[in-house]
């Protein structure tokens, strides 16, 4: 392993001499609105990278690629005093949450290098962000619109209008104009699941885009620059030649194209009329008798009508127009076959290029496996290798526009003197001359971006990030460092004020690192490795301050935490098992020991947490597991190798809990905040561990595997939690009601359909500013700015809090649960009541679960058990009472927190009556499979209904015979209502056993149960509250899968309503 001191780049600047663009540069067809608005904003912004007379501006920028004696330290400390400072540097104002700067990028995309004379930019990809870098002043700009990964990028051949596309549902293709990062055009869903390759052609007037559909996959020509809402021409690929991945216009010729899959090329010829025709020429490996391998890349040769495709065995093939030779100068044409295979490298070629060249005119640049790039004349003979980058194997190979091989630029280099001044290397040819081409930028499979100045051969490390999952993200609490850790092993601390890395230890491949954290003085920090084993390192040198590393987890570190007062260190292990540690005071060698380890949980420990009530000094420890049980543990009673375990608690019945939270100083008693899988948030009295409120999380299915508090002080006027789900981050103002007004959220990783993240931790600087995201599997890390005070401002503007869950429900539903709740009110006083009765507006919280079951949500024991406490302890920190009654406004806002946040769905139940009909025989252990005789389709699970009853009676919250007996007959409409207080007339048990045993089937299954007993039919028309909240989490409802409302048959059944 290697420790490796990471240095701030030094920038270098130098003044631009060539001038800046003119209108001219812009498409003339630019037509309708946007014309207008380009033009209009070409006006008012000075282009970013080409400017003259301003030598403290951010447009003059970049590195001096002779490497003359400049006073670097002198320009390094000027200031940014240019207005197009703003470009890079100024933050939304009317944002709550804003990204601030990206840390990794989507290494599978390829990069796109905007350097000029008087600039050293790259335009690049990370997660669902576009970013411009500007590599000097280590800037960057991020450009938002994309909700889904972006998938493609591509630019016009002056690089001044880029584009970038991505895909999943909501897909959206964007134009950018390069002078000032705004976007020019924004075309929604263009295909049903977006693109998978988008091109602009060298002039930018035309788009080109390939959907990502693997089957039945549309090639399309755009006039983006009209605003039309249909392509020019499309064509429907076949199977057989889908999964196209790339896009080549042929210069000089844009109505001819190129695009390639690993098995297939197809050439297009089309036309402005909307004609378009497309042609897959055939190859096989018996045609040259050799094997082919997957096709990479396809390119066309300038000047010529020929194509070249790069393969994974090293081969160059090589496509010219039937009948004709590569020696002849035939009419372009779509109807192409292959003349020879061209061996180029040993290892697969990865990626292909053309770019201009001083002693061929122009070279094919290629990049292979093995991290080797090369360069070859038009002739297929090798004029220069790199083969010493040692990044990995090769992406993207992106070069410079700084005009060195420009035809007014070429009488410098006919000068021999002028050339042999410079530090170019000569080519591998005979006549051995200096080999001048673009500086260029490689990107690599590993997540480095190299810089590579061919004058002296200069090699420079812009980016070296995570090619495998991020794992881990912990601020320190005193600096400004955030340590990031991840499956390839590197433990790396950045500054994030500095933007820069300023330590980094690689702990191998072999060693791949699961989570990192700092404890409370930022002089430590443990790092837990997939290994099992945990170091705890010094946070400046990341040595670590013991002999040997805690070797006693017998699985992947999950979790580590240190108590506030430094005593003591906690981490999981994936074998459910609880190691403690604690500091030495004596034994100078190491300076944590180890106390013990315990198993409590028998599932998956979801977090853990070391936690601290308000003017205490002692320390509590508590474990959540997957077992839906919250445990502590005794710190001060354990001893070596005796954890104390002071209790466990269950805290949920259906639900997975995800993770453990303290919360902010706004509370007068001490909770601790749960998130579960129900999309809920659950708050528990640290001392009886009673549920004190259930909240719901929002947007509706959010599931927050993430919740930290912002840090804040008693006095503050608000507080507020960062919460982050596998693709969302959250910022929630306190104290927790369930208002949606006091949230606000985003996509902060795309997961799911939209992308390959899935959060995998959050981090909060020390003051609160700014919140860092690692989305795991998109191997990035964000930095999000922070703006409470919008939030804070925006609540206390907005009507009262109980009022706004009325916007929740619909009109409709609202009267309905009006009219219970005032039944209620009747019920209280007695249906048979003579006397005049009391008007009120509250009824007692005895009657909670009647109305909620009458509504249509149908709570457990348990959770009919937290609502009543959650409204009777709603004022006790205050005022010492009980509250025995709630009103409407509460009742509704409890019903809307409560609730689960979609209706019952049958599949859901069909899964759950499948596992009730695994019945095993006692004495064989065989599974018994019960069939009615009287049925022809007898491939369905069913049951007899005493085996249910007797599961219920049972199983989860036991149900006794009397009362099953009496919920039977009121649903199987026997008698109104059973023996509650509506019934007229005392009703035996033995008439209610008789008629439920006349009413039921000999066998139930799912079907039967739903509609029979419990009488519900299912809902056709899917609910637009429902939609709306699929759309926010990128899910397919299922529109005839759920069940709602009892059938109104049945004169003595309760009707209801499904949950809104």
């Amino acid at each position: 392993m290697d420790l490796i001191e990471v240095n701030e780049q030094e920038t270098h600047t130098i003044t631009p001499t060539n001038p800046v663009h003119d209108l001219d540069d812009i498409p003339e067809d630019i037509g309708h609105f946007e014309h207008e608005v380009v033009h209009e904003k070409l006006a008012l912004n000075e282009d970013f990278t080409e400017q003259e007379g301003n030598p403290s501006g951010v447009a003059l920028i970049g590195n001096d690629q002779r490497g003359g004696p400049d006073d670097d330290a002198s320009r390094k400390e000027k200031p940014i005093q240019s207005e197009n400072a703003r470009f890079w540097l100024e933050p939304p104002k009317d944002q709550v949450l804003y990204p601030l700067w990206t840390f990794g990028f989507n290494h599978s995309v390829p990069v796109i290098n905007l350097s000029k004379k008087a600039s050293n930019v790259v335009f690049y990809a990370s997660s669902h962000l576009v970013i411009l870098y500007d590599i000097d002043y280590n800037m960057q700009r991020v450009l938002r619109g994309h909700c889904n990964a972006v998938s493609c990028l591509t630019c016009s051949g002056d690089k001044r209008w880029l584009a970038s596309g991505d895909s999943g549902p909501d897909s959206a293709v964007i134009i950018w104009d390069g002078k000032t990062g705004e976007p020019v055009r924004t075309m929604l869903s263009p295909h049903k699941n977006g693109v998978a390759a988008i091109a602009l052609t060298d002039d930018a007037r035309y788009l080109a885009t390939l959907s990502a559909d693997d089957v039945e996959q549309e090639f399309a020509i755009w006039n983006w620059t009209t605003g039309e809402e249909t392509p020019l021409c499309s064509v429907k690929l076949d199977t057989a030649v889908s999964s196209q991945r790339t896009i080549e216009f042929k210069p000089g010729d844009y109505f001819h194209v190129a695009t390639n899959s690993q098995h297939q090329v197809v050439f297009y010829d089309w036309s402005t009329s909307g004609k378009i025709e497309a042609y897959a020429p055939p190859l096989s490996d018996e045609d040259f008798n050799k094997r082919i391998g997957n096709y990479s890349y396809t390119r066309f040769m300038p000047g010529k009508n020929v194509a070249l495709t790069a393969t994974s065995q090293g081969l160059l093939v090589i496509w010219v127009s039937a009948n004709d030779s590569l020696k002849k100068d035939y009419t372009e044409t779509i109807f192409k076959k292959v003349t020879k295979l061209v061996p180029l490298h040993e290892k697969a070629i990865t990626y292909l290029y053309i770019t201009k060249c001083r002693s061929s005119g122009y070279a094919i640049v290629t990049g292979d496996s093995a991290g080797i790039v090369k360069f070859f004349d038009m002739n297929f003979m090798l004029l220069f290798w790199y083969q010493n980058l040692n990044g990995g194997p090769i992406v993207s190979v992106t070069f410079a526009s700084r005009g060195i091989l420009d035809e007014d630029e070429m009488t410098n280099w006919r000068s021999s003197m002028y050339l042999e001044s410079t530090q170019y290397p000569q080519c591998s040819t005979i006549e051995a001359e200096r080999f001048v081409v673009e500086d260029f930028i490689v990107t690599t499979a590993h997540a480095n971006m190299i810089g590579v100045t061919v004058d002296g051969g200069i090699l420079k490390i812009i980016h070296q990030d995570n090619h495998d999952e991020v794992t881990g993200l912990s601020a320190n609490p005193i600096l400004s460092n955030i340590a990031v850790c991840s499956y390839t092993g590197k433990l790396k601390i950045f500054d994030y004020n500095k933007k820069t890395v300023v330590a980094m230890r690689d702990f191998g491949t072999n060693d791949p690192i699961q989570t990192c954290k700092y404890d409370r003085s930022g002089h430590y920090l443990a790092v837990g490795f997939v290994s099992g084993y945990l170091r705890v390192v010094n946070s400046v040198t990341l040595l670590d301050v013991t002999s040997q590393p805690f070797t006693y987890g017998r699985g992947a570190i999950t979790h580590a935490d240190f108590d506030p007062q430094n005593e003591f260190c906690a981490f999981s292990d994936s074998a459910f098992t609880t190691t403690l540690l604690c500091r030495s005071s004596q034994n100078e060698t190491d300076e944590w020991t180890y106390v013990g380890r315990v198993r409590v949980h028998h599932r998956e420990i979801t977090d853990i947490l070391f936690w601290c009530s308000a003017g205490s000094k002692q320390s509590r420890l508590f474990s959540l597991g997957a077992d839906q049980t919250l445990c502590e543990y005794d710190l001060y009673a354990s001893t070596l190798h005796n954890i104390v375990v002071l209790g466990r608690y269950r805290v949920e019945q259906l639900a997975t809990p995800l993770c453990l939270s303290s919360l902010p100083p706004c509370y007068k008693e001490d909770f601790l905040c749960i998130s579960t899988s129900a999309s809920k948030m659950k708050l528990f009295n640290s001392t009886s561990f009673m549920c004190r409120k259930t909240l719901m999380a929002f947007p509706p299915g959010v599931e927050f595997v993430r919740v930290a508090p912002l840090p804040s002080t008693p006095s503050d006027t608000a507080h507020f939690l960062v919460c982050m789900s596998d693709e969302r981050l959250a910022l929630v103002m306190m104290p927790l009601d369930g208002d949606p007004l006091k949230t606000t959220n985003l996509i902060a990783h795309p997961s799911g359909a939209r992308g390959p993240a899935k959060g995998s931790d959050l981090a909060v600087s020390q003051d609160g500013q700014y919140v860092f995201t690692a989305g795991g599997p998109d191997n990035s890390v964000h930095m999000w700015g922070v703006n409470s005070k919008i939030l804070e401002e925006r609540v206390k503007k907005a009507s009262e809090v109980k009022r706004r869950f009325y916007s929740l429900i619909s009109p409709q539903f609202l009267e309905e649960l009006k009219d219970y709740y005032y039944y209620s009110m009747l019920r209280t006083q007695g249906l048979k009541c003579l006397d005049t009765r009391e008007t009120s507006l509250t009824i007692p919280i005895s009657e909670i679960p009647f109305v909620m079951r009458a509504v249509g949500f149908y709570p457990t024991e348990e959770e009919v058990e937290s609502m009543i406490n959650e409204i009777k302890y709603s004022r006790f920190s205050e005022t010492g009472s009980y509250v025995t009654d709630i009103d409407l406004d509460t009742f509704i806002q409890m019903y809307c927190n409560h609730r689960p946040y979609q209706g019952i769905l049958f599949k859901d139940v069909e899964r759950d009556f499948h596992k009730l009909c695994q019945v095993t025989d006692p004495d064989s252990g065989k599974l018994l499979t019960f069939r009615d005789p009287r049925e022809k389709v007898r491939d369905i699970m069913k049951l007899p209904p005493e085996f249910l009853f007797s599961y219920l009676q049972a199983l989860g919250e036991p149900i006794s015979e009397d009362e099953l007996a009496e919920c039977l007959s009121v649903l199987l409409g026997c008698f109104p209502e059973g023996g509650r207080p509506e019934a007229t007339e005392p009703i035996s048990d033995r008439d209610l056993m008789k008629s439920v045993d006349n009413y039921l089937p000999m066998f139930l299954n799912a079907e039967t149960f739903v509609k029979n007993i419990l009488g519900l039919e299912y809902c056709i028309e899917q609910e637009k509250e429902c939609d709306e909240d699929a759309k926010l989490q990128g899910r397919k409802t299922e529109a005839t899968d759920s069940i709602t409302n009892l059938l109104p048959n049945r004169d003595s059944a309760t009707e209801g309503i499904q949950t809104e």
